[in-house]
């Protein structure tokens, strides 16, 4: 599957270029290595293991995770589809102490050049986490306000499962804010000055572990989720443009596409975690690229009904939120899905 991953995310990376500029080049990105398979605790220590190792993170190279979801004392190197960084005292667990981390291949977009110049954000160009592992959530409004919606992402996947009466499976997603994306944002929140939104993170996580239903979180969640909104809101005078929300709504996207790709294995669905994870990130995009609908008709109506529409399409292959017995979508298709969306999201690009 990893090769095949290699040739669709060069394949969309083309979709876009010749949509812009004729160029054939491509992203190139390989959509980092993860070997976190959440049924096989005992290998790798899993969610809710000891002593595990998760290389990469969420479609990062290269991480480690000791502890596992839940855990103490645990050690994790990453993020969301990040590099490097470290985190002590696992996920939901107490005394946790970030050291940074670095985007991996969904921030890509952001990658090269930077926000607010004549070029706009920055191209493509480079190799997946290489790509992404330039990103700054400081001096990138997009990337920042990314990595919050995935955040939110996050969030929208533990809701749906805890409203639903599966708290067990809802639990560990309250703990991915704070333990997964925290640790790349954290430069960009105390440099906007956001430092509040750390500490209903870290209550949130610390609390998931003992609920059986929503009423034991929804005043954690609540809280968790205004001081997310209130971070993301916080993007300069001039908030965002259309471009940056295009890039928000496909890194989102493309996380969730990696995510559904590593939760499968011989055409069924191993990790159920990343599978729901990557229902969560669509699930935020989609309410992002709805919260900046007039923006995005202002600047070209018929690029926002295509993208729209694409959006739709993409979103097909989570039809619930526990996963189907079969794929409904083959992963082919979905990644064929993500390129028709940069495709239709190209007009606000360039």
């Amino acid at each position: 599957m990893k090769n095949q991953t290699v040739k669709l995310w060069t394949g969309i990376g083309m979709a876009t270029l010749i949509a812009g500029c004729g160029t054939l080049g491509g992203e190139g990105g390989e959509g980092g290595e993860h070997y976190d398979d959440q049924l096989h605790a005992s290998a790798h220590g899993g969610e809710g293991g000891e002593g595990g190792e998760h290389h990469g993170g969420e479609g990062g190279e290269g991480g480690e995770h000791h502890g596992g979801e839940g855990g103490e004392g645990g050690e994790h190197h990453g993020g969301e589809g990040g590099e490097g960084g470290e985190h002590h005292g696992g996920e939901g667990g107490e005394g946790g102490e970030h050291h940074g981390a670095e985007a991996g291949a969904a921030f890509s977009y952001f990658a090269a050049g930077g926000e607010g110049g004549e070029g706009g954000e920055g191209g493509e160009g480079g190799e997946g986490g290489e790509a992404g592992s330039s990103v700054s959530s400081v001096t990138s409004d997009g990337a920042y306000v990314a990595m919050l919606q995935m955040m939110q992402g996050h969030l929208l996947a533990a809701r749906e499962l805890i409203k639903s009466g599966d708290a067990a499976e809802g639990r560990p997603h309250l703990t991915h804010p704070w333990v997964e994306v925290y640790p790349m944002a954290e430069p960009g929140l105390e440099h906007r000055g956001q430092n509040a939104l750390g500490g209903h993170l870290k209550a949130l996580a610390e609390k998931s572990g003992g609920i059986e239903d929503w009423s034991d979180i929804n005043q954690q969640f609540q809280a968790a989720w205004v001081a997310i909104e209130k971070a993301a809101n916080n993007v300069g005078e001039k908030g965002v443009s259309s471009a940056t929300v295009s890039k928000v709504v496909l890194s989102l996207t493309k996380q969730a596409v990696l995510e559904y790709d590593e939760a499968l294995e011989e055409g069924k669905f191993v990790a159920v975690h990343e599978y729901q994870d990557g229902r969560g990130f669509v699930r935020a995009a989609r309410e992002y690229l709805d919260g900046q609908q007039a923006l995005l008709i202002r600047d070209n109506k018929e690029a926002w009904r295509v993208a729209s529409k694409a959006l739709d399409d993409l979103q097909k292959a989570w039809p619930t939120a526990v996963p189907p017995e079969q794929p409904v979508m083959p992963v082919s298709n979905l990644y064929a899905a993500q390129a028709r969306l940069e495709l239709a999201l190209a007009p606000y690009l360039f």
